[in-house]
């Protein structure tokens, strides 16, 4: 090799210094935790149990997970956005394969469906796991700190899996609700949503409502209720940086408010702990009352892009 091209002991120290700094740059597992802040955040029993966090992660992890967020293109994953105001996902096991995803995001999805993040759950959810479910650890054969923890998605044996999803509802041109009153699948023991708002999204609404039951609990198809029968109790502004957590149950009934027209899409991640079995009853509304009802559940929403689930 000729000494002009030959890299000096120097340089490539200076090199390796480089990439040592950037290694070092991204952030550490527990730095993106959105529940490591809870014990700062203010929890609440009421209309359920729920930890609200307004600023989740330190503004630097925040920046720099804003900053590589991925293209709505790399999250439809080949699906049209078909529809306005309607719901995109891409799940941990397509996002940890991509490499067109940036590393800080796959860390991002890594730490939040492993055990680590379970223990987070129970951290913070375990007492009133406990008291909503009292024969679960029971039905299950471990204390809730000793599950195990496995992906959804895979093969992997567990009795928990997590999912951490990639969500964005397209743009709209006019104002629509993504989704009315309704309940996690009754698998579902916590359900997680970090959002990240653009900056440049000056649409109004497309706010988390919070309800409670006006009567006994009664569904329609996917958990969704009748406006009537739930009162609304809170809302969480859909912002920037900003974390909500709770315990699923019949009782947890939340909803999208409308949100008003807007040419960038509304982002956040769908975190998840699934079961693999029911949790709680949910039981339909009767024959004779969806037709007493049909013009009010004519107001119901679920929208979602095709090819969604």
């Amino acid at each position: 090799m000729d000494d002009a091209v030959m890299p000096s002991p120097a340089r490539e120290m200076q090199n390796g210094d480089a990439d040592m700094s950037r290694r070092s740059a991204s952030p550490s597992r527990a730095a993106l935790n959105v529940l490591g802040s809870a014990g700062t955040g203010r929890t609440e029993m009421q209309p359920f149990p729920h930890v609200l966090l307004p600023e989740a992660l330190a503004p630097s992890v925040y920046a720099t997970l804003e900053q590589r967020f991925p293209t709505m293109e790399t999250i439809l994953a080949g699906r049209r956005a078909d529809a306005e105001n309607a719901a995109v996902r891409l799940s941990a096991v397509d996002v940890l394969a991509n490499d067109n995803i940036d590393q800080v995001w796959r860390d991002f999805f890594a730490f939040h469906g492993s055990a680590d993040f379970w223990q987070a759950i129970v951290r913070v959810f375990g007492d009133e796991m406990r008291r909503a479910y009292p024969h679960l650890e029971g039905r299950v054969g471990r204390k809730l700190e000793d599950f195990r923890v496995g992906l959804r998605g895979t093969d992997q044996p567990a009795d928990v899996k997590l999912e951490c999803q990639f969500v964005m509802n397209t743009p709209s041109s006019t104002t629509s609700s993504v989704k009315t009153p309704h309940v996690d699948k009754r698998q579902t023991v916590f359900s997680g949503l970090f959002y990240l708002r653009n900056e440049n999204d000056i649409s109004e609404g497309g706010e988390l409502e919070l309800y409670r039951w006006k009567r006994d609990p009664r569904f329609l198809t996917y958990r969704m209720t009748l406006p009537r029968d739930v009162e609304h109790v809170a809302s969480v502004a859909y912002g920037r940086n900003t974390m909500i957590g709770f315990l699923n149950s019949a009782q947890a009934v939340h909803g999208v408010s409308p949100r008003g027209p807007s040419i960038v899409p509304r982002r956040y991640i769908n975190l998840i702990a699934e079961l693999p079995f029911h949790l709680f009853a949910a039981p339909y509304i009767s024959v004779p009352a969806r037709l007493w009802h049909w013009r009010e559940a004519g107001q119901i929403r679920r929208r979602q892009v095709a090819g969604e689930y």
